[in-house]
């Protein structure tokens, strides 16, 4: 119990002697209508004292101060009891956990640690705390790949201690996420989230058996698959069929959609059909935040009137990605197919039928015309292949 409880933290005074810090649990005098009194958890060291409430609501007459427990005559005593029991373990935790970490534990912090209550044990509980800390900061997209993340690591394991948290057991990880049928870009995407995790928990003093920087990310750019305009051609006409099953028809409509704007999918699933009902609309792009301007053209504008569902009706990004490469193979195309292709086919194509790199890169949104080049490469490796052509000539 909290009642003699003076656990040494690794303040050291000048006598070279532990300082304590004391904790007790305290009933607060005023009594409310239901004869009930507030507990708080005060805690002091070095003369100084800091009251923390406890949302736990006490029947005055039943509060035992000197064991800092309810007399158990009934079940809503004794499960308050078991309430106050885990908070004594959370102040254990707290001071041992710092101890170990060779981290001083001064008043102000200990009272930081028991609100925040952040997780020290359970690396999975701890990535799950920090989402919830930095979601009105982070971007949709990177939210959504945290969270799937998260999800893939629970289903791999249901906790995974900081004290197992090794290199082996990195190797393990890869080896579930390439089971699971993820490419290599997906995976070091999720490694490189596992890491800033890592990161985040190096700041707030939690020992590891290894650290962020040991983590070794490989390249999250991806390849620049595209779709060439007889491809686009063969899914637009199984879009416009009768016999196309209506959830390709959606996933097949959004994905034509970027064929002909290249945007992101990110973007495309926060558009309104009252935007896209225009002659042109403007946007803020969750990617860069930046202000982009759309011309709704002709091929557009019958993608729109196809399927009145389009930018209505919304499918997540997995079941579009799945139905595409459904639809891919019903159209006779053998790439692999993903939402993305439609961005890196709208900027190739673009360039093929003529368009210059400067206005691609407005379109793109691109910050840096280095972006933008790579899909200059791409067509001309594909201009300088084509003069084999002449070696037909006799």
């Amino acid at each position: 119990m909290l009642t003699q409880n003076r656990i040494f933290d690794t303040i050291v005074d000048t006598r070279n002697m532990f300082v304590s810090m004391n904790t007790t649990i305290v009933k607060r005098d005023y009594i409310n209508a239901k004869g009930e009194s507030l507990l708080y958890l005060f805690v002091t060291k070095h003369g100084k004292r800091e009251r923390i409430p406890l949302d736990i609501y006490v029947p005055t007459e039943l509060w035992i101060k000197k064991g800092q427990r309810l007399n158990p005559i009934n079940q809503h005593c004794r499960d308050l009891n078991l309430i106050l029991d885990n908070i004594d373990s959370k102040v254990t935790s707290i001071h041992t956990l710092f101890r170990l970490s060779n981290k001083q534990l001064s008043l102000e912090k200990f009272c930081e640690e028991f609100r925040n209550a952040i997780p020290r044990l359970d690396f999975l509980a701890f990535i799950d705390y920090q989402i919830k800390e930095e979601k009105n900061i982070l971007k949709k997209g990177t939210l959504r790949r945290h969270h799937a993340v998260l999800e893939k690591l629970r289903r791999f394991r249901k906790e995974i201690f900081f004290t197992e948290l090794d290199e082996p057991l990195l190797i393990k990880i890869r080896s579930y996420f390439k089971g699971l049928g993820n490419s290599s870009v997906t995976i070091e995407s999720n490694m490189a989230s596992i890491k800033k995790f890592v990161g985040a928990a190096e700041k707030k003093g939690i020992r590891m058996l290894i650290k962020s920087s040991d983590i070794k990310v490989g390249s999250t750019a991806g390849n620049r698959t595209d779709l060439s305009s007889d491809e686009i051609k063969r899914i637009f006409d199984l879009f416009k069929s009768d016999f196309i099953n209506p959830r390709y028809k959606l996933a097949a409509g959004y994905f034509l959609f970027s064929c002909f704007t290249g945007l992101r999918i990110s973007d495309v699933q926060a558009l309104s059909r009252e935007q896209v009902n225009k002659n042109n609309f403007t946007f803020i792009t969750e990617k860069t935040t930046k202000l982009q301007y759309i011309t709704v053209s002709n091929k557009l504008r019958e993608i729109l009137q196809e399927d009145k569902r389009l930018f209505v009706k919304r499918i997540s990004n997995e079941e579009i990605n799945r139905c595409l490469k459904i639809v891919a193979t019903l159209c006779g195309i053998k790439k692999n197919i993903s939402f993305h292709v439609a961005r890196h086919s709208f900027a190739t194509n673009f360039l093929r039928m003529g368009g210059d790199v400067q206005t691609l890169q407005s379109l793109l949104g691109h910050s840096k015309i280095n972006e933008t080049m790579i899909y200059v490469h791409i067509v001309n490796a594909e201009a300088c292949e084509k003069m084999k052509l002449l070696d037909n000539m006799f």
